[in-house]
């Protein structure tokens, strides 16, 4: 696609409109002085037609018809521009010359008389039928227009001069402005070109434009979500790494180990079990990631169905259960709603907070399931007491490998990714996750709308991984 110069196409626009106002212009002025000119013509024939009646009407003796000559002379001195005729309808020619003008019409209706000299002219004739002393005849009087005509063609060309220096100057101005009007544009795409994952905190510098600023705050906004996300990803991706690291290490020097001399099947199959293990660890370590890129990616909960959630708490707590007398715990349940979800990713999620519960909760401790329904939205939530979380862990623990102490190691299958994959249930519910400590007591937990989710757009989705985050 071949790209045009938004300054050239200004420019373009307004010259063409610069013409079509000037031409219009032009053209209404020299409407406007030629119907002036030719009412002023038609006044001055109606004029000299009124005279010559009153002179015809003061011919009542034929010894009237020499002064009636003086008369009509004395009418056209010092107007050279007009002539009367007097025609008989026999054809002769009582004043105005030898011979008759030749007389046509016009198609718009003006009546064109030319001279014996050949000299167009524009005239009016008015037929006299019923004098005392001249016989029929008519009465033609014309006007030169030569001079009109030729004024007409003066006012033409000086308009079309105006004309063609004000579009010039419209051009050129036009041009100038425009230029003037989008540098802010070409200052912005060259910082805009300058952005790399190098200068990541770099912003594009405001203008004094206000649509444009518009344009700069919103794309501003975007490096900040940007900026974000991919440090979110660095982090991640050096946290993956180190997670896959130890394992991958363990299981290298073992098979070194083990391949360094002969060694029994019995101590062979010993080395490939504790190598299955690891693999096994890392393969849900594996799916977590994929659970949760596919949450990234904007996937909503499918297989949506009345759930009853005191049911599925249960089905939790008897699962654990046997970790429970273990450790001297117990799961209290409190609440009872229904609702429209994915039965088995609510169960997982619940599955991932009371484990992460367990941890931290002193033997004899009571872990309490919670579930409530206020202005639409279902709240789940598990509580327990534990070690006080200091405030400015609680908005990252749904971050993907966070751990509040960071000098504890992972244990056993615990990758530090259960609180993300709960936030990840919560938003593929439209929902979002929650986090309080006070006086020993912890609650985690997340919400959701109690509608159906197979009906919300991706824009809610969007909305609800922005609250969350």
């Amino acid at each position: 696609m071949v790209s045009r110069s938004m300054a050239a196409r200004l420019t373009v626009a307004l010259s063409l409109l610069a013409v079509l106002v000037f031409s219009t212009v032009a053209l209404l002025l020299q409407r406007a002085l030629q119907d002036e000119l030719e009412r002023t013509r038609r006044q001055d024939l109606a004029g000299k037609v009124d005279v010559v009646h009153h002179f015809l009407e003061e011919v009542q003796e034929t010894k009237d018809l020499l002064s009636l000559r003086h008369r009509l002379d004395d009418a056209l001195i010092g107007d050279g521009e007009m002539r009367i005729w007097l025609i008989t309808n026999d054809g002769v020619v009582l004043y105005g010359g030898r011979q008759r003008p030749e007389v046509s019409q016009s198609e718009s209706g003006e009546m064109r008389v030319r001279r014996e000299d050949g000299l167009p002219m524009k005239g009016q004739r008015i037929n006299l039928s019923a004098h005392p002393i001249i016989p029929p005849s008519e009465l033609i009087v014309a006007v030169d227009t030569r001079e009109q005509e030729a004024l007409l063609r003066r006012y033409r060309n000086t308009i079309a001069t105006v004309c063609g220096l004000g579009v010039a100057l419209t051009v050129l101005v036009t041009a100038w402005i425009a230029r003037h009007a989008l540098q802010p544009v070409k200052r912005l795409s060259r910082e805009a070109a300058g952005l790399s994952p190098h200068a990541l905190s770099a912003r594009l510098s405001p203008v004094d434009t206000a649509e444009l600023q518009i344009l700069v705050e919103a794309f501003n906004r975007a490096l900040d979500r940007v900026e974000s996300a991919y440090e979110k990803l660095a982090g991640f991706s050096a946290d993956v790494a180190h997670e896959l690291r130890t394992p991958l290490a363990t299981m290298i020097n073992a098979t070194e180990v083990a391949l360094r001399r002969p060694r029994s099947t019995d101590e062979l199959r010993e080395t490939l079990m504790l190598n299955l293990e690891v693999l096994r660890e890392q393969s849900g370590l594996v799916n977590d990631m994929l659970f949760l890129a596919g949450a990234d990616r904007g996937q909503l909960a499918d297989s949506l169905q009345p759930t009853d959630l005191r049911h599925q708490a249960e089905r939790v707590a008897e699962y654990f259960e046997p970790l429970l007398e273990d450790k001297h715990q117990r799961i209290a349940i409190e609440g009872a709603v229904t609702v429209t979800c994915n039965p088995s990713l609510i169960r997982r999620a619940l599955v991932n907070l009371v484990g992460n519960a367990t941890r931290y909760t002193e033997a004899h401790g009571t872990i309490t399931i919670t579930m409530s329904e206020r202005a639409g939205m279902v709240r789940l939530a598990v509580c327990n007491p534990g070690p006080p979380i200091p405030p400015e862990a609680l908005p990252h623990l749904f971050d993907r490998f966070f751990r509040v102490d960071r000098s504890r190691k992972r244990s056993g299958g615990h990758h530090g990714l259960g609180l993300a994959i709960v936030r990840a249930i919560a938003l593929m519910h439209s929902g979002s996750t929650f986090a309080h400590c006070a006086q020993g007591i912890t609650e985690v937990g997340f919400e959701f709308p109690r509608a159906d989710h197979s009906e919300r757009s991706a824009a809610d989705f969007s909305d609800a991984k922005t609250s969350s985050a």
